[in-house]
């Protein structure tokens, strides 16, 4: 007897949203169907058509997601493997600047111990010289804290916020604030305020598996030749020629108590009904709950209590953005509007110039066309040199969403709904790539169990 196949109904066609059915597509046993509203796919790898002022040349340019590496990006690694996406190699250089009372920004780089010292008055800066000691100690500290098992771990350090753990220590203020907080906020996208919040234990896992606690051996960074948009005109393509629906729609709301067969309808944004067996939520935690009909309490629980930021992308030419000093230009350059002497941790937004030209190999040089994407800039760039303003949206990590992540797991599976994203771990696109996959994983084990159980009725 030939048995009906099961319909699995996707909602969101970012990265996680593609693992999953990517995943999924070759199981003859369902019918699948991926909702996008966007009229692209992808999510935040977003690819922009670049064309530059007075120049005949069109590239394209991510504004998004841009990079990854072999040591801890494995599953994408993997994922861009099979797709036969093309790599290309890439930096991860960063630069601070800082506005001081009367004097130029301080400035410095991470590149060598000439970018570290740009401004040679900082040889002489006790404040400056302290926050380099205190790099040594945190990256010390922190390797202390990754290396010890979650079980073993202190109450205190599992408890901790970043900002307990700097007065703990005795950390300086000139390490928090020219430093660290521009270093997690900018990895982040979210305020300084937000990041002094941030569970230590966790940053510290996720510093020293990014090799970030080490000053050499760090991992070789790389991006998509060509933009993001690479993998995903190849991933859309293994979906289709694996008969996988791709709707360019929006899901409205899902009803999951409202049909006599326990199938679930989803209204479309354009008020047309379908019908699915299970359905994965890829989208942010805060979309589904606001989709979901009666959602139960545990789904509020834990899907409500994960805060999102929204932030602003500016793509444009205006170099007046970057660093003073063009000696310590990089591929990430974190800008302050506070002065060095207030501190940073009321500063409202974290603001990053995103320097493509050391970030992806473009056709044109940086003495010929900057090209950078700057996330909420404090003073917006000219008008003139604008090419476009995109809004994304990430999450905020704390206590609470910790513990949100760690509650997922009894919510799986349950009235037929899954969740995946990159806001299940630390939202990054491995993590998002992960997570659909292991929500893949998990549907085909229980539709495998179903489908034996429905052969032998």
């Amino acid at each position: 007897m030939q048995l009906q196949k099961k319909r699995v109904a996707i909602v969101g066609g970012g990265i996680s949203g593609l693992s999953c059915a990517y995943a999924l597509r070759n199981n003859p046993h369902l019918q699948i169907t991926l909702f996008e509203q966007e009229t692209r796919l992808g999510g935040h790898s977003n690819t922009v058509e670049f064309t530059p002022k007075m120049q005949d040349i069109s590239f394209g340019v991510d504004t998004g997601f841009l990079v990854f590496n072999q040591r801890t990006y494995p599953k994408l690694i993997q994922f861009f493997q099979e797709l036969d996406v093309p790599i290309a190699l890439s930096e991860m250089s960063f630069s601070v600047s800082i506005p001081q009372t009367n004097k130029p920004n301080l400035e410095w780089a991470g590149h060598d111990l000439n970018s570290l010292f740009a401004q040679r008055k900082n040889l002489f800066n006790p404040h400056f010289l302290r926050m380099t000691i205190d790099i040594l100690r945190f990256n010390a500290l922190a390797k202390k804290i990754a290396a010890t098992p979650k079980e073993q771990q202190t109450a205190v350090i599992h408890n901790e916020s970043v900002q307990e753990f700097l007065t703990r220590h005795h950390l300086s203020n000139a390490f928090r604030d020219w430093y660290l907080l521009p270093m997690i906020g900018a990895i982040w996208s979210c305020s300084m305020k937000d990041m002094l919040s941030f569970p230590i234990h966790t940053l510290t896992q996720f510093c020293e598996n990014h090799g970030l606690l080490q000053i050499t051996n760090r991992p070789q960074w790389l991006t998509v030749k060509g933009g993001s948009r690479e993998y995903l005109l190849r991933a859309q393509k293994a979906l289709q020629n694996a008969q996988v629906l791709i709707q360019h729609q929006a899901v409205k709301k899902v009803y999951r108590d409202a049909q006599a067969d326990g199938s679930i309808r989803i209204e479309l944004d354009s008020g047309e009904s379908v019908f699915t067996d299970e359905i994965v939520f890829a989208c942010h935690s805060d979309q589904a709950l606001g989709i979901i009909q009666n959602p139960t309490g545990l789904e509020q629980k834990i899907l409500g209590v994960i805060p999102y930021k929204k932030n602003k992308a500016y793509l444009h030419e205006d170099t007046q953005l970057l660093p003073q000093l063009r000696s310590v230009w990089a591929a990430w350059n974190y800008s302050s509007n506070t002065n060095a002497t207030q501190g940073l941790e009321n500063a409202s937004a974290v603001c990053v110039h995103y320097l493509i030209n050391k970030l992806q190999p473009l056709p044109v040089k940086l003495d010929q066309v900057p090209v950078i994407v700057s996330l909420n800039p404090h003073i917006l760039p000219k008008e003139s040199l604008t090419h476009q303003v995109i809004e994304y949206s990430h999450p905020l990590f704390n206590q609470d969403s910790i513990g949100a992540q760690q509650q997922l797991p009894a919510l799986q599976g349950q009235n037929h709904t899954w969740f995946c994203g990159a806001w299940t771990c630390y939202g990054f696109h491995e993590d998002g790539f992960k997570s659909g996959q292991l929500v893949a994983n998990r549907l085909s084990e229980k539709l495998y169990l179903l489908k034996n159980d429905e052969a032998l009725a």
